[in-house]
């Protein structure tokens, strides 16, 4: 995961998260993409109870340290 600032990217692994949790986050948002950029507003479409408590906690850190129109860049590898 990384977040972005304005017209600069600020890559910076935040952590990884589980299959599952890729595969829930993709169905919230109506996405096939192997990359997500996710924005605050994207984040609260996301059914939290669903998610392992270990990645549910991890986007729930991320989510508070976002800024503005910062977005949190999900990629699959």
């Amino acid at each position: 995961m990384a977040h972005f600032a304005g017209d600069m990217a600020v890559l910076e692994e935040l952590g990884t998260l589980k299959e599952k949790t890729v595969e829930v986050i993709k169905e919230s948002l109506g996405t096939k993409r192997d990359e997500i950029d996710l924005s605050i507003s994207d984040l609260i479409l996301i059914p939290v109870e669903r998610l392992p408590e270990d990645d549910r906690k991890l986007l729930l850190k991320v989510a508070q340290e976002l800024e503005g129109d910062a977005k949190l860049k999900i990629v699959r590898r």
